[in-house]
């Protein structure tokens, strides 16, 4: 945590007043991950995602520490953890059929510009998946998340 202080006290310098850092997502439910350390178990890693908590709690502590050192500084955490646990979690209340296999991928790590139309394994319906990636949102789970960024910050900023 002490260089992402010193990054925002460096921007700070800088002149920035209004900030915004999300926090970790919830790593273990990633499909990467449980693929890579879910040991042939379809279920969400918890020792990842504790350890992504307790990343977004001490981005909480030190964020609230450094708007109460740094006057006129507004520094707004936007939670990604629970927005997307929560779309993993319940697919189908938020229109999805798949949450925790990727849209893009044949179950080894695609991602990036091996995750393409012309890949093999690609599905066919990506509005369905929870994530396009091993590691990615698709486009329709990241409209759900922008919303809720969006809806975070106008309470935490108003």
């Amino acid at each position: 945590m002490k260089s992402y202080a010193k990054f925002i006290q460096n921007l700070y310098g800088l002149g920035a007043r209004k900030i915004g850092v999300t926090t970790l997502p919830p790593t273990g439910c990633l499909p990467a991950a449980i693929t890579l350390f879910g040991h042939g178990s379809n279920d969400c890693v918890e020792r990842l995602n504790w350890d992504a908590s307790s990343f977004n709690q001490k981005l909480n502590t030190t964020s609230q520490s450094l708007v109460q050192g740094l006057p006129g500084l507004t520094l707004v955490v936007f939670d990604i953890y629970n927005p997307l646990l929560n779309l993993i979690k319940n697919p189908s209340d938020n229109g999805f059929a798949e949450a925790r296999k990727a849209c893009c991928g044949t179950g080894v790590l695609e991602t990036s510009f091996l995750c393409n139309a012309m890949s093999p394994g690609t599905c066919s319906n990506a509005t369905e998946y929870v994530f396009w990636d091993g590691f990615h949102p698709s486009e329709a789970a990241n409209k759900i998340l922008a919303q809720s960024l969006l809806s975070q910050g106008l309470s935490l900023i108003s």
